[in-house]
């Protein structure tokens, strides 16, 4: 197999343009980076092509393109600055993964005993990828309404660590995804400050929806017209970031649903 040795090469230019998010909706295709990333994308989604360069890989990361060409995927050799030149990361992972993107209808989501995060134009792809991360270990689907941020850049590929590929997700207007929460009876919780009811007073073991604004200009008046409820914060700040939010939220209504520990005595 011959090995790409320049970055001008005319693939590693097309890599390079994935960087962009105009690209990526061109193409329908978007690039993975880190060893757990492409494991959680070989096990559910259609990776297209893998670029590697064996000088840079880990242990982990050597057993994970094994898997990889046995299962037939194709692979490309590049030299190390080729590999530095497409990677987004600052310490190259050994190779780039090609993907294609896939629908994320709300029929996507599970409403039996129902756990879904709800996102509004989250803008930092770095607290979105860390919010998926957060509802995979929760045990909760997600709904990003009225996105910003694009769900396939690198950025939230690397926050959510493979989640993105593995949590139940759809993408939807702020306005289809009320009405198919109604649809289904599922209970609305909106976070806000201002809200007079706490958290940890509403019931969260029903099929609910806990909904986080983004970071700037918090939810939309579609969502605060919704049952709402705080977090309380007895110190100083009055406030705390979207993904730090979304962590509480969900871990407390995975509390509830597991029961309340027996005090002794």
């Amino acid at each position: 197999m011959t090995q790409i040795e320049s970055p001008a090469n005319s693939r590693i230019k097309a890599l390079v343009r994935l960087r962009k998010r105009s690209e990526r909706d061109k193409t329908g295709t978007f690039i993975i980076e880190g060893e757990r990333e492409l494991e959680a994308a070989l096990e559910s989604r259609e990776v297209i092509e893998l670029f590697v360069c064996e000088d840079l890989l880990t242990g982990h990361g050597k057993r994970v393109v094994a898997g990889a060409s046995a299962a037939g995927l194709s692979i490309t050799t590049v030299a190390p600055p080729v590999l530095v030149k497409v990677a987004y990361r600052g310490n190259p992972s050994g190779f780039i993964a090609v993907a294609r993107q896939w629908e994320m209808p709300l029929s996507a989501i599970p409403v039996s005993n129902a756990l879904i995060l709800v996102v509004e134009s989250i803008e930092k792809p770095g607290n979105l990828g860390g919010m998926l991360r957060s509802a995979e270990a929760a045990g909760a689907s997600v709904i990003v309404a009225s996105p910003t941020t694009d769900l396939f850049n690198s950025n939230v590929v690397r926050a959510a660590m493979g989640a993105l590929f593995r949590v139940p997700l759809a993408v939807a207007s702020t306005e289809d995804t009320l009405a198919w929460l109604k649809q289904g009876r599922v209970a609305v919780f909106a976070t806000s400050p201002t809200a007079t009811k706490v958290l940890w007073d509403v019931d969260l073991t029903r099929p609910c929806a806990l909904v986080i604004g983004g970071e700037s200009d918090g939810l939309s008046e579609a969502w605060l017209e919704q049952p709402g409820v705080s977090i309380p914060m007895p110190g100083r700040a009055d406030s705390l970031n979207a993904s730090v939010s979304a962590a509480v939220v969900l871990f407390e209504a995975v509390r509830q649903r597991r029961g309340r520990l027996s005090r002794p005595g």
